[in-house]
């Protein structure tokens, strides 16, 4: 059963990187993220490595999230030592990232969750900047109107909100789903009224771990 949680259940920062490839590329993007990012990553305190492939929307093409028990993971000395002292495959698979966006988030509450662990098999990530005139406004509506309206939903697994520390855009809503028909038929927009919503993607999973 749904509930609004006040604490995070998967930890309270999550690291998202998009991007394209090209057709040659793509056939081992898995195989290097399954046999090498996820385990490194894994073995240093992450808690949930997924890859995602766009459905539709105006996205990058792929997205892999790793979720983490805070955001000192991501900046601590095993985290960096990761990305200083890359294994030859690491680095030259890097080299192939077509249009990269890299994103470390913290996380915002409430949220919308039920006990578990990983993610969905369908998600949406809605990424987006608010004027400053209008951040108070959009942070009331969004707790007070819009998340408890999400609550009896149909398929939905949990919505969650958070803010860049790093990355190109300043909010990060991900929503998941146990089926794509309620994305595909009834898109879940946070800013439907308003032209500040920079890019929505719906994505399937293809890859998790553990």
């Amino acid at each position: 059963m749904l509930k609004l949680n006040h604490v995070p259940n998967n930890g309270s920062a999550m690291l998202a990187i998009f991007c394209d490839l090209s057709d040659e590329d793509k056939k081992d993007f898995r195989p290097w993220l399954a046999e090498d990012m996820f385990p490194a990553r894994l073995n240093i305190g992450f808690t949930n490595c997924a890859s995602f492939s766009l459905i539709e929307g105006n996205g990058s093409e792929f997205v892999t999230l790793y979720e983490t028990p805070s955001l000192g993971h991501l900046y601590n000395t095993p985290y960096q030592e990761l990305r200083q002292k890359r294994t030859p495959r690491d680095a030259e698979y890097h080299k192939k990232f077509q249009n990269p966006e890299r994103y470390t988030l913290t996380w915002v509450g409430p949220e919308i969750s039920q006990k578990k662990s990983g993610f969905a098999p369908y998600i949406s990530i809605e990424r987006f900047d608010i004027k400053d005139n209008l951040i108070g406004e959009f942070n009331s509506w969004f707790v007070s109107t819009y998340i408890p309206t999400m609550l009896n939903s149909k398929n939905r697994i949990s919505l969650r909100r958070y803010m860049s520390v790093e990355g190109p855009h300043k909010n990060f809503v991900i929503q998941e789903f146990t089926d794509s028909e309620i994305l595909t038929n009834n898109k879940p927009s946070i800013l439907k009224n308003s032209s500040e919503i920079s890019i929505s993607g719906i994505y399937k999973r293809i890859i998790q771990s553990p």
